[in-house]
């Protein structure tokens, strides 16, 4: 099957970390600019989670990289996962001879993929979640001041808009595994119904090659 895959290249460099304005108490103002200092370091190849702050200063910062770290990774993966998902070759002869009638590793594979893509996007959403971010200042006792400097700087380094752009690939991606999985899964249970004869796909039944015809054409979904 010819088709055209472009990768979705995600947005892990739109996350704009420099700029962050936190709000300056003079006493403090040390904390406040090594902060500053600290989340404006942040880089799809910085996620490191030291601490380097104190106080209430420090969950601030503490909050903000594992965040971030959990960003990146999840759109890493996320990434590997659709590139693996674009080029790999599942409806075609070869495959149909090697895996089927079962298409166990081929579904295995794609549910697979499917499955942990689902987890990340889950913990992506949580990121900026109002009541999870809320969860998360409860949880380490997190003072008004300090609550609200961590939701402002979570939402200057614009990781809901990013996470809001995964999703979208996502939801293209998860169309196109849907339709692979439909293909073979129609293909298993039906497995009496096709044969591969002379470099063929062949079937004593028109019903099988309509729907099988029509369940192919559903996968020429543009990535």
């Amino acid at each position: 099957m010819n088709k055209k895959i472009i990768v979705v290249i995600l947005l892990l460099a739109v996350i704009i970390i420099g700029g962050v304005i936190v709000v300056v108490i003079n006493k403090e103002k040390g904390q406040n600019d090594l902060l500053t200092s600290e989340i404006n370091a942040l880089s799809p190849e910085n996620t490191n989670l030291d601490v380097k702050t104190t106080g209430q200063y420090a969950i601030v910062e503490k909050l903000i990289k594992e965040d971030y770290k959990l960003y990146i990774e999840s759109t890493n993966t996320l990434r590997a996962n659709y590139e693996k998902l674009a080029q790999v070759k599942v409806i075609n002869l070869d495959n149909f001879q090697k895996d089927g009638p079962e298409f166990t590793e081929s579904l295995q594979l794609l549910n697979g993929i499917k499955e942990e893509n689902a987890a990340l996007i889950g913990k992506l959403e949580e990121i900026v979640d109002d009541a999870k971010i809320q969860e998360k200042i409860s949880a380490n006792g997190l003072e008004d001041r300090f609550a609200n400097m961590y939701k402002d700087i979570l939402g200057q380094i614009n990781l809901k808009q990013g996470i809001e752009h995964i999703k979208e690939s996502d939801a293209k991606y998860g169309n196109y595994n849907d339709s692979l999985i439909a293909v073979l899964n129609y293909m298993k249970e039906n497995k009496n119904e096709w044969f591969i004869e002379n470099n063929t796909l062949k079937s004593h039944s028109q019903n099988f090659i309509d729907e099988y015809n029509k369940l192919v054409e559903a996968t020429n979904i543009e990535l």
